[in-house]
């Protein structure tokens, strides 16, 4: 069945990829402040998801799933809770900052994400929240696996916060928008929040010796520790993702094989 899908953000990485993916099959319009998007077959309503004139532009009641991936507090959801229509799917893409367990190491972030989570779930709406753990892979515009890659082949010191012994989860992109895919095709939103992970973890510093052992063996792990610039904070970043699994039969990108895509993609 073919379905009309509203995508808020979807310009870039992972809302880009997932446009071009759901409009294989169906139709989709996207919203954002650039007014473009991943492909002309895909619509674009351009505007400042903040300001309510630009948020009455669309007709929410065409929409049959609504994905959204860029909302990041209460004020945000307000200005659209009750224009979406009761009989519609609606995905909230929030974040593993979000966990209970973490919440204090993002600052503001994961606060303001747990908050809009705490919103939706006092709602009537039909809808599902996905919590992902650090996105990579593929069209990254986020300086992570490329970053340390660069670093390494460069000689150039990475920067680390504190000593680097703490176990950090990666997700790969591809496994990002399947799991939305699943959620879209999905008749019967749950009213759950999903871990989106990885199998596994890594240890920190762990993953830049992989990088160069297996991959850049012409590179050099310089690491400066202890440094405010490094990119993931220093504390364990772990998730269970056995509940969308279970409930979608998802399976996720193994860390070795999903490295070895995106080397090969960078290459390219």
């Amino acid at each position: 069945m073919v379905k009309n899908i509203l995508i808020l953000g979807g310009n870039r990485f992972v809302g880009k990829s997932l446009s071009l993916k759901l409009s294989k099959y169906n139709n989709v319009d996207v919203f954002n402040r650039s007014g473009t998007s991943a492909d002309n077959i895909i619509g674009v309503i351009q505007g400042d998801r903040n300001n309510i004139e630009d948020i009455q532009k669309i007709d929410f009641d065409k929409y049959d799933c609504i994905v959204d991936m860029c909302l990041f507090f209460t004020s945000q959801f307000e200005l659209i809770k009750d224009l979406i229509p009761k009989d519609s799917n609606y995905i909230f893409v929030s974040s593993g900052a979000a966990d209970e367990k973490y919440i204090e190491t993002f600052d503001d972030y994961g606060k303001d994400k747990l908050a809009v989570e705490n919103m939706l779930s006092e709602t009537s709406l039909n809808y599902n929240i996905i919590r992902p753990s650090y996105i990579v892979g593929e069209g990254n515009h986020r300086p992570r696996l490329g970053h340390f890659i660069n670093r390494i082949l460069n000689h150039k010191y990475v920067d680390v916060c504190g000593d680097g012994n703490y176990n950090i989860n990666l997700v790969f992109v591809q496994d990002v928008v399947k799991c939305l895919e699943l959620l879209v095709d999905d008749s019967l939103m749950k009213r759950k929040t999903y871990n989106v992970c990885g199998d596994k973890s890594i240890n920190m510093i762990m993953l830049l010796e992989k990088l160069k052992r297996d991959y850049y063996p012409e590179g050099k792990v310089l690491i400066n520790f202890d440094s405010e610039n490094g990119l993931f904070p220093a504390t364990d970043f772990e998730f269970d993702n056995s509940e969308i699994k279970k409930d979608y039969d998802l399976q996720f990108t193994d860390l070795d094989e999903g490295i070895k895509q995106y080397t090969e993609w960078l290459e390219n």
